[in-house]
């Protein structure tokens, strides 16, 4: 960790036109109180969709952010400093001109490209009292938090994630969102062809005794897979809730780092765009285990037919799972509600709301998150 303190930085001063002129996609600035915030890059991720952002642009968001109809956590409080960009100068004179007035005294030593640096970088972590070192990667250092990490972990923050020093390591750990479909979804087809064809020799039979047995027949495909879709939703529920959510005891520096790397550092940094899907390559572990489970315990076409269903609900997962940190759905749409309830489990019920694709299986478990009442 630094030793060495950051220079005291004089906060830039914004006359109220000033702030009224970024009103667009390109540039908005929101108001908390006389605290001017550049949110154009808040403006996709917000659960609310661009519009309700834009609409309040160059004016105070105080009443919104304490709702209703939403009142807003701490975690995203605490996420809205890291656009903050100076004040609101109610006396300025000049209302065409932004000015820099001190406050502070700024040491000698600080050259004005660092000063004007530190303004306009808007550093989102204080790497002098975190406890991590984020010039390290992170994979060996998160073991060592304890009993700390849990609260750490779940603090989110708008920046990137080295996870190893290895560069071939750290490469596997990311991906484009494109990379999954563009993986999977031959497979999906093809194994949709060859399961339809080999259900279509009426040959596969599922036996319910050793006297007894059904003929499971081409058009029952269909229905098959849709089940298996279904079964996915229920095992991306469980995976969710109890291997990602598990709560690692804070003596154990190994489980600790194991929960990082599996979705821990997704909570850390929930909107970085190269990990918010899975790696092909670490996903096709965890799907050939469940197509051998499923091969070894029922029949070829029923098994495989059943694993193509699941297969496509995956790909369906991962999509609809990057679409609800990046995309902007229509207000009122059912990707709008599992956005806003997405974003909510991010930042305000992390053991609550383990639902991506659907909400359905939070409801018999009790895991859904509550409605906020005023």
């Amino acid at each position: 960790m630094k030793n060495k303190m950051s220079p005291l930085v004089s906060p830039r001063f914004f006359s109220e036109k000033e702030v009224a002129k970024h009103c667009t996609k390109e540039s908005c600035w929101v108001l908390l109180g006389t605290r001017v915030y550049d949110v154009t890059g808040f403006l996709r991720m917000h659960p609310g969709g661009e519009a309700l952002i834009l609409r309040r642009s160059g004016r105070d968001i105080s009443r919104e952010i304490e709702g209703p109809p939403h009142r807003h956590s701490e975690n995203a409080r605490r996420w809205m400093e890291q656009y903050y960009i100076g004040e609101l100068n109610r006396d300025s004179t000049d209302e065409d001109t932004e000015t820099l007035r001190p406050r502070k005294k700024i040491p000698e030593s600080t050259t004005e490209e660092e000063e004007t640096s530190a303004i306009n970088k808007c550093s989102k972590v204080d790497e002098e009292t975190d406890l991590v070192d984020w010039r390290k990667p992170l994979g060996w250092q998160v073991g060592y938090l304890g009993e700390k990490y849990d609260t750490w972990v779940h603090q989110p923050v708008d920046r990137p994630i080295r996870l190893f020093e290895n560069d071939f390591f750290e490469a596997n750990t990311k991906t484009s969102w494109y990379m999954v479909p563009i993986v999977w979804m031959p497979l999906v087809i093809y194994l949709s062809w060859y399961c339809y064809t080999l259900l279509a020799q009426e040959r596969t039979r599922l036996f319910i005794t050793s006297d007894y047995s059904i003929l499971v027949h081409k058009y029952s495909f269909p229905f098959i897979f849709m089940f298996g879709m279904f079964l996915w939703s229920f095992i991306e529920y469980c995976i969710h809730r109890f291997v990602f959510h598990m709560r690692p005891p804070a003596h154990n520096y190994y489980l600790i780092m194991l929960h990082f790397l599996l979705h821990g550092q997704h909570h850390k940094s929930p909107f970085d765009g190269s990990r918010l899907v899975f790696p092909p390559s670490l996903a096709a572990i965890v799907i050939g285990a469940f197509y051998l489970i499923l091969r070894q315990t029922l029949p070829e076409g029923l098994g495989t037919s059943l694993f193509v269903g699941g297969l496509c609900g995956y790909v369906v997962y991962d999509m609809i799972h990057y679409y609800l940190h990046y995309g902007s759905p229509r207000k009122g749409s059912y990707l709008y509600g599992l956005k806003a309830y997405h974003v909510k489990h991010h930042f305000e019920h992390q053991r609550a709301g383990f639902g991506i694709t659907t909400t359905f299986w939070d409801y018999p478990f009790n895991t859904v998150i509550p409605e906020q009442t005023f």
